[in-house]
């Protein structure tokens, strides 16, 4: 039998017992601290209890249980509950648009549920949807009136045991998958073995209070924000993603006012909050009570962390505090993380050698990388070259190669993936251990991590390697009105090119205006990385595909231009629409 603390429902249930009124969850229901629900480890375990044993009277012991709620303390609830009946989650985004559905459809095609658990006012929607051929699987409401009522009363412990450290526990689809879902199998001790990573990382503290505002949906907004603070024993503040969209300042002004020490935001946030947030919103904001401010799930700026701090040090930002992170979800969550407390480290490289798959330092035509820190003790990190296999040195940028506690057992239903995924082993290793291909691209300098890349998203132009990601930086950084931008590669009629699709603010503009904007784009990318894209797409604002984690999609963005579907066409508000179809390297 597994120690009650090996697993997180035993923790669960531990802290229940010995510090039941502690506050454990609580949700900011409007956005603003004017509307707080509350929760205590006991009121949590007693709707937890009511999830599981619900599940349980309904033969789901075992089952992979779809966990689409909205997020908050009943979806919290939801998570542990599943867990607590000895089922497997599988959280996803409920059913509210058109995009959403179409990715719910490929998890339950996938995964085959036996029941899903989400807000009675999706029933409809659920009732339609079949899992692989079959009727749909019932829907559990977490809303339900019945539920509720069991929450207020004491339910009996599960009468199969306690869930064992090996038994899988969550099957989290990547952010971005839709038509063909890739859904990593994590048990009970990756989960605990990522926490205790973090928690080692950040130390401990009595008075830690945690914030977050992203989806409940994937890795860093689950494991990283409601099970790290499971773990850890510490409340956490929690808001949608709406709200923080909507109004970026009350990510700021909730960390003021509940003295928050610990959050997590992925680049783009940052970004948001520097260029959006207005100085009437920053009355009486302080953020002085910042410890630990993790930034991660894609490339991290160093423009963006410098017009961050430059914009609220005077609020008691302090930059230490920022912990840039690389992780993913086939290795349950962390990976690297810089030390708390420490300088960022930045190196400068030269742009045109790290466009050869070269790491050059230089002071003039440069790149800034920022190191994501070293991986936690007991996991080992590998810089390998992807075509031959070999371990390269310090500073040669290869694939990235994982071995620890955190890398999960594979794709679900998917062994071929899972083999060339999960099971690598480098060149003159053979029989030795076994290490996950991340698929990112990055070198190791005195075992930092410095990412350059995804293997998949690289261009390669007249025989050189550029990144996407610096592309886009240069078309963001060109003009005032871009709000966001994605580059991606386009089979011309001999070459690969480049095409550009750039949001625009202030989209009543002339012809003559967005044909001047669109030449300073092209312009801009000739002049810092010598190419010149076949073609600048000028769309509305809220045009290209992201993931649930703000994630630019490119591969869905170049296959809605390759199809004609990408939408958001800007028309010049003094003529006919502009016939952007016409341009280099768009098809019709």
């Amino acid at each position: 039998m597994s120690r009650p603390d090996a697993t997180l429902t035993g923790i669960l249930g531990a802290r229940a017992r010995f510090t039941p009124h502690h506050p454990a969850f609580r949700l900011l229901a409007d956005g603003t601290s004017h509307r707080v629900a509350s929760w205590t480890y006991r009121d949590l375990k007693r709707y937890s209890d009511a999830v599981a044993a619900r599940l349980r009277s309904q033969g789901h012991s075992g089952d992979r249980v779809v966990l689409a709620g909205q997020p908050g303390l009943r979806f919290v609830a939801g998570l542990m509950g599943i867990l607590q009946a000895g089922a497997t989650a599988v959280p996803a985004f409920p059913p509210t648009n058109r995009r959403a559905v179409a990715r719910l459809r490929s998890i339950l095609a996938d995964c085959v549920p036996g029941a899903i658990l989400a807000d009675s006012r999706h029933e409809r929607r659920f009732a339609g949807m079949a899992a692989g051929g079959e009727r749909a699987p019932r829907l559990i409401p977490l809303d339900d009136e019945p539920l509720s009522k069991a929450a207020g009363s004491h339910v009996p412990a599960a009468p199969d045991g306690p869930v064992r450290p090996t038994d899988t526990a969550l099957i989290q689809y990547s952010s971005g998958s839709t038509g063909d879902p890739k859904g990593v199998e994590l048990t009970h001790a990756n989960l605990m073995s990522n926490c205790h990573a973090i928690g080692r990382h950040i130390g401990a503290e009595d008075d830690r209070v945690g914030l977050t505002w992203l989806p409940p949906y994937h890795d860093m907004g689950l494991i990283g924000t409601i099970m790290l603070a499971l773990h850890g024993g510490w409340p956490l503040l929690m808001m949608t993603p709406e709200h923080f969209v909507q109004q970026p300042a009350r990510w700021l002004q909730a960390i003021t006012e509940h003295r928050v020490t610990i959050t997590v935001a992925p680049n783009f946030a940052f970004q948001l909050c520097a260029d959006t947030v207005d100085e009437e919103d920053l009355a009486g904001v302080d953020l002085s009570s910042l410890r630990h401010v993790f930034c991660g799930s894609e490339p991290i700026v160093l423009d963006t962390l410098n017009a961050f701090r430059e914009r609220f040090a005077a609020r008691g930002y302090r930059e230490e505090t920022l912990i840039p992170c690389y992780g993913l979800a086939e290795a349950t969550l962390l990976v690297t993380a810089k030390a708390p407390g420490t300088p960022l480290s930045v190196e400068w490289v030269d742009r045109e050698e790290l466009s050869r798959g070269r790491v050059v330092g230089a002071e003039g035509d440069s790149v800034p990388l920022v190191g994501c820190g070293r991986a936690p003790e007991g996991h080992e990190l590998l810089v390998v070259d992807p075509d031959s296999g070999r371990v390269l040195a310090d500073g040669e940028i290869g694939e990235v190669w994982v071995h620890g506690p955190g890398v999960a057992a594979g794709y679900h239903r998917k062994p071929d993936p899972t083999r060339s995924t999960f099971a690598a082993t480098p060149a003159g290793r053979a029989g030795q251990r076994r290490y996950l291909r991340t698929g990112d691209l990055g070198y190791l300098r005195d075992g930092e991590l410095f990412v350059t890349g995804r293997m998949s998203g690289l261009l390669v132009v007249a025989g050189r390697n550029l990144y996407p990601q610096d592309i886009e930086r240069t078309v963001d950084r060109a003009h005032r009105s871009v709000h966001r931008s994605v580059a991606f590669g386009y089979r011309g009629a001999s070459e690969e090119q480049i095409v550009v699709v750039a949001e625009v603010r202030d989209s009543r503009r002339t012809r003559v205006e967005l044909d001047a904007l669109r030449g300073s784009l092209l312009a801009a990318v000739a002049a810092e990385h010598g190419v010149r894209p076949a073609g600048a797409h000028l769309v509305r604002v809220g045009t290209i595909p992201l993931t649930t984690s703000g994630k630019i999609r490119r591969a869905a963005a170049r296959e809605a231009y390759r199809e004609g579907t990408l939408g958001g066409d800007l028309v010049p508000c003094d003529l006919a629409p502009c016939d952007l179809a016409g341009e280099p390297g768009h098809e019709r």
